[in-house]
């Protein structure tokens, strides 16, 4: 670039056969650089700091993209494993009762508390996938507590009346000869404990809805004695008086992992039950356990609807744990699959549990 002065073309005998002054005007004179373009253009090296700074930007932002890269890797490998597992539990369907039936014929030989189980099939928004779980069972010890603790004349509460009633339940146990349920006591409170070794998030919030939404159902009355380090075992004692006193053990409600449950491994997102004890004539539940996938359940709630769907997974163990089985209508919380539209109790899951919480008061026991 160049300023001040005209620039013309120049003639062969503009220039002659010289360089000296007499032999034309010379065709630069008056020219000048542009010195601020030139500062402008000049080259200025970076410092060691700046030089190091960059390098480490450059560093930090690579490490970035790969734990990016990693976290898309891990969620494809759990979405490929999981629609493996759908493709399996298809073909497994029908030889699902099969199975059901044989373990029910197992406990009514061993007796104690047998876990089945609940599944999660694809952890996403679209829902849990296949949901199985427990069978009753019997209490396995001769020891006892002193008859009839904390029982009340007469039932704590009445289930509320049904506005639309459904046939879409089915019960785990059913009285000698009789179409009604084996329940509950409904004239004594039905104590909790809590163990969190590997709760999730707000997870104490959760057990204490879905309990709020089971007292609602039932009627019957839910006491949070607080926490316990009582580990969830296949069979666990129904009285343990070192531990809880002289009365029936509370129900256990366990944040596990496969470590502690090894049921719990692979899909499996929770396990419960409860003891049935017989007076000879008709039988009543006494206690019972839950154990939770504690990190699976936190995985869960990670989605845009993981706190609804943990809390579906609670409520659908708990309507076993008070005496509901699987049905077959999609509709239903207690049906053993789901597209996660159904997070709570519905027509027929409510009916079954109306009828549980009129169970007969045993102060026998």
């Amino acid at each position: 670039m160049v300023r001040g002065g005209t620039v013309r073309p120049v003639a062969d005998d503009d220039l002659g056969d010289g360089a000296g002054p007499d032999e034309g005007p010379d065709p630069f004179e008056g020219l000048t650089l542009d010195e601020e373009f030139i500062r402008s253009a000049s080259v200025v090296e970076e410092s060691a700091e700046e030089r190091l700074a960059r390098l480490a930007a450059i560093d930090a932002e690579h490490k970035r993209l790969a734990a990016e890269r990693e976290v898309q890797r891990r969620e494809l490998d759990k979405t490929l494993r999981r629609n493996s597992r759908k493709q399996r539990r298809a073909a497994r369907g029908s030889s699902q009762r099969q199975r059901v039936a044989v373990i029910v014929v197992m406990l009514a030989v061993a007796g104690g508390l047998f876990w089945w189980n609940v599944r999660g099939g694809s952890q996403s928004s679209a829902g849990l996938g296949l949901r199985g779980d427990v069978t009753g069972g019997t209490v396995g010890s001769s020891a006892r507590p002193p008859a009839g603790v904390g029982a009340e004349p007469q039932p704590i509460n009445v289930p509320p009346t049904l506005a639309v009633e459904s046939p879409a339940y089915v019960f785990m146990l059913n009285q000698p000869d009789s179409a009604d349920p084996v329940a509950y006591d409904p004239c004594r409170p039905i104590h909790v404990v809590m163990n969190e070794r590997n709760v999730v998030a707000g997870g104490s919030a959760f057990v204490n809805q879905a309990l709020a939404a089971l007292h609602t159902a039932t009627g019957l009355e839910f006491v949070v004695d607080g926490f316990t380090d009582e580990a969830p075992a296949k069979v666990r004692e129904a009285y343990q008086p070192d531990r809880y006193g002289k009365r029936w053990a509370p129900v256990l409600i366990a944040w596990s992992d496969p470590v502690e449950s090894p049921e719990l491994a692979g899909d499996v997102l929770g396990l419960g039950g409860s003891q049935a004890l017989s007076d000879g004539t008709q039988s009543v539940y006494v206690t019972g356990a839950i154990a939770l996938d504690g990190p699976e359940l936190a995985g869960l709630l990670a989605l845009p609807d993981g706190e609804a769907q943990v809390r579906s997974v609670i409520e659908h163990e708990l309507g076993h744990l008070v005496g509901l089985d699987h049905v077959n209508d999609p509709t239903q919380l207690m049906n053993p699959s789901t597209d996660g539209t159904v997070t709570t109790y519905a027509a027929g899951d409510l009916t079954g549990l109306n009828r549980l919480g009129r169970g007969a008061c045993f102060p026998q026991v």
